[in-house]
């Protein structure tokens, strides 16, 4: 049944309570009368801890008010205490909505509601419901203390969604402190100040058309993530900073960050597998540069970034690089808040350490995306330091023989990427030759064989394709002879590797 106020607007509420509220007043208490004269005046009105219905102030901010005679109708409200259940399920709140020190005794309800601009700050409440919640303004919960979950699942925020110095759920809390999964926000995300969250942060599908901002944020879950952001897509920023603990772990599996994904001097732990899941992700810069090392694995396979910064003394012990691809990766070192992060050397040796933390094994494409790094800055050296060492990696997968091949190559041309070995085995099987010859001389094959020369004699074996003139007109005698067939064998084998190691040089 719907009745009419004194003013003549349609309410919408329950003839009981619109009575209440418009024909028969004796049954407002003096602080709500005062509420309702506030209300249509909109003024702010501080009820220094007195109490007010829940029905009263729900029947006040979901009436359909005469916007020519209250031009300036709000709620707006300092330290008084609701009881009973804030229930404005399926309205619209035509009106702004300020609350500043109230404490709601019973879970604020706002499912499927439609509203103007919501402010609570300071506020107490066991619960806030917004399941499909439409604001056409802001959300701000500023310094809010929520004690069960904040359900914001599939709600449509116009403006930015303000969490600064709130504290959602309690140490007991099981499960999601938030809960907006499918949330869109077409502000800013703001979790600064001191926001805690009891409980996992839920963001999986959410779309933020600002940025993300936890600095200074702490998030505890006890079972699961404690940032479980699949498929979030952010215009700007995800900016997790300067004190920011996540004791859970973060997941952003095939998220979507425009600009910064930043970690700097962030704490992050787990119990679980995954301190930081960026499986698939896509962002512009990432920021690794964490004030210690993440305790659980750290997953960049398939990530995609144009640059990377880190710190070697807060690489993680287990890291998986498998698909993630960047174009500059640089290392920094810890500065004071406010101050840039100065860069720091980081030797090919450490990379290759960062590449061989994954727990995983062995897999070229890491090895093959650092010498493109490196390849790219002009470090021709350090690309084939790291080529190298993916051979040596890749060679403890093979069988016996492939192996003891393997050390063979890596040994004599260093898999071709050392072509200068060759040479050094060359002038080592020369020097061999020649003492060989010296000791034990060869007999002349005719009698127009040149002056017998030891050293040409020796080169002219090596050398497959140069003839000198000595290697057809001397007979090497007795156990010679053998050395004679090793020098031609090494020769031919020495060669090609130096010129396949040449060529691939000058290719590049």
């Amino acid at each position: 049944m719907t009745a009419t106020d004194s003013r003549g607007s349609a309410t919408g509420r329950p003839y009981a309570i619109i009575t209440a509220m418009g024909g028969r007043r004796d049954r407002l208490d003096p602080a709500e009368r005062r509420l309702q004269s506030a209300f249509f005046r909109g003024e702010e009105l501080d009820l220094k801890d007195a109490v007010v219905r829940a029905d009263v102030v729900a029947d006040l901010v979901t009436r359909a008010v005469d916007r020519a005679a209250s031009p300036r109708a709000a709620l707006r409200l300092r330290n008084a205490r609701i009881v009973g259940r804030l229930d404005v399920r399926q309205a619209d709140v035509g009106v702004p909505v300020f609350l500043v020190g109230v404490t709601i005794t019973d879970v604020l309800d706002l499912t499927n509601a439609c509203t103007a601009g919501i402010t609570l700050i300071e506020c107490v409440l066991p619960g806030f419901h917004a399941r499909l919640l439409e604001v056409r303004g802001d959300l701000n919960l500023t310094r809010c203390r929520i004690t069960g979950p904040a359900d914001l699942r599939d709600a449509r925020i116009g403006g930015s969604l303000t969490l600064d110095g709130a504290t959602l759920g309690d140490s007991g809390t099981p499960d999601d402190a938030l809960a907006a999964a499918r949330m869109t926000v077409s502000g800013d995300l703001s979790g600064r100040s001191g926001f805690v969250a009891y409980g996992r942060v839920w963001l999986s599908a959410a779309t933020i058309g600002g940025d993300v901002l936890f600095t200074g944020a702490t998030v505890h879950s006890s079972r699961g993530p404690a940032i479980d952001a699949n498929r979030l897509t952010i215009a700007g920023s995800f900016s997790a900073r300067y004190g920011f603990t996540a004791e859970g772990g973060i997941i952003l599996v095939h998220a979507q960050i425009g600009n910064q994904l930043n970690f700097t001097e962030a704490r992050i732990s787990t119990t679980g597998i995954w301190a930081l899941h960026l499986g698939g992700a896509r962002v512009a810069t990432l920021w690794l540069t964490f004030a210690a090392p993440p305790v659980g694995r750290v997953r960049l396979s398939g990530l995609q970034a144009d640059s990377i910064f880190d710190n070697p003394a807060t690489w993680p012990a287990e890291l998986d690089l498998v698909g993630c691809s960047y174009r500059l990766l640089l290392a920094r070192s810890p500065a004071p808040r406010g101050s840039p992060l100065p860069p720091q050397s980081v030797t090919v040796g450490q990379r290759l350490d960062w590449l061989r933390r994954s727990p995983d094994g062995y897999a070229p494409q890491p090895y093959e995306q650092l010498a493109a790094h490196y390849r790219q800055n002009g470090q021709d050296q350090e690309a084939r330091r790291v080529l190298l060492e993916k051979q040596r990696q890749r060679r403890a997968t093979l069988n016996r023989p492939k192996r003891i091949f393997g050390y063979l190559l890596d040994g004599v041309v260093g898999y071709g990427y050392r072509p200068w070995l060759a040479g050094v085995w060359l002038t080592a099987f020369w020097a061999l030759g020649t003492l060989t010859f010296t000791v034990q001389p060869s007999t002349p094959r005719s009698d127009t064989a040149p002056e017998r020369n030891p050293a040409l004699q020796s080169l002219d074996l090596l050398l497959p394709i140069i003839n000198l003139g000595h290697d057809g007109a001397w007979r090497a005698a007795g156990a010679s002879q053998y050395i004679s067939a090793l020098l031609v064998l090494v020769g031919w084998m020495l060669t090609t590797a130096v010129v396949a190691g040449l060529t691939r040089l000058l290719n590049r």
